[in-house]
């Protein structure tokens, strides 16, 4: 209590930062980034709004993982270094991170090697709606794997990757069950993404594409082919729900905690086509969410042989 006191009588971190930079003629700015893919959205969009307000031509630049560099070009005029060795949430050395990248760190006038979006940009909630650039050409990508034709393909992310656990994640035996159901109807595909593929299914409507897939053609197929997409609070909806391009999709997102990810942001997607149905489990277990209730709202009136 005393912390969130404090913060709330102190000045931002971030335009206090800003401000300094602004004086001193700082431009050239580099972030480094080591968490979640969902927070390119949630968070740095918002960072990087914030610094065009106060340096309208700053030249911003993130350093990141190697499985999160897609998820930058998503944003504009930005630049982006690859850091190979970098494992989520373990410590870095940001010296020995640019000499391996070959890269002075007088290349920057300001290094912000911590980030905190959750306080800096913490305004933004129920008011910032992030955009992320969608390229036409990136179009393409999905037809390099072979997905079933069926009226309906369903796209799910079965496991929020680490750290979440069961906070974040539907049970296997719900996604079996509901695995189980789908294979009832003919009309119906199903298409697994996620880097891991930890949970093993066996059933006639999936397609596995679990780590085949990099962000860019895993996104490509969610616009292109998919009519649905089920996800828990992650990366994968976040990024999907933020895309700034218009395309038909229904989601159906499951939530232990309706205090995060995109439903903390609270604000429309900037996709006019996209229809969001986010689940509250009961309790915050997800366990309560249950496969019926799943295929009650992917298709609400007649089942799976309704049309589109």
């Amino acid at each position: 209590m005393f912390r969130s006191i404090c913060r709330k009588l102190s000045p931002n971190p971030l335009d206090l930062l800003l401000s300094r930079s602004v004086k001193a003629k700082k431009k050239k700015i580099l972030l480094c980034w080591n968490r979640g893919l969902g927070d390119i959205a949630l968070g740095l969009f918002a960072i990087v709004e914030r610094i065009r307000t106060y340096i309208p031509d700053a030249s911003i630049t993130f350093l990141t993982r190697t499985n999160l560099v897609e998820g930058f070009h998503l944003l504009c005029n930005v630049e982006v270094i690859e850091a190979p060795e970098w494992q989520r949430d373990l410590p870095f050395s940001l010296e020995k991170t640019l000499r391996k990248c070959k890269i002075s760190p007088h290349s920057f006038d300001l290094i912000i090697e911590k980030p905190d979006p959750t306080y800096w940009v913490q305004w933004q909630l129920g008011e910032l709606c992030p955009k992320l650039r969608w390229k036409k050409h990136w179009d393409s990508l999905h037809t390099s794997f072979a997905l079933p034709d069926k009226p309906f393909l369903i796209g799910v992310h079965p496991l929020a990757e680490a750290p979440y656990g069961l906070r974040r994640n539907w049970p296997y035996e719900r996604w079996r069950e509901f695995f189980d159901r789908l294979d009832m109807h003919k009309e119906v595909g199903v298409v697994l993404f996620g880097l891991t593929s930890e949970m093993d299914f066996e059933h006639r409507s999936v397609v596995d594409l679990r780590t085949k897939t990099n962000l860019l053609q895993m996104l490509s197929i969610i616009k292109n082919r998919c009519t649905h997409l089920i996800v828990p609070d992650s990366g994968i909806l976040t990024m999907t729900y933020f895309l700034d391009v218009s395309f038909p999709i229904k989601v159906i997102s499951l939530w232990a905690d309706p205090h995060q990810g995109v439903l903390k942001q609270a604000v429309a997607s900037p996709n006019p086509k996209l229809v969001h149905v986010p689940l509250i489990a009961e309790n915050h277990n997800l366990y309560n969410i249950e496969a019926e209730n799943v295929l009650m709202h992917l298709f609400p009136q007649r089942g799976p042989h309704e049309s589109r």
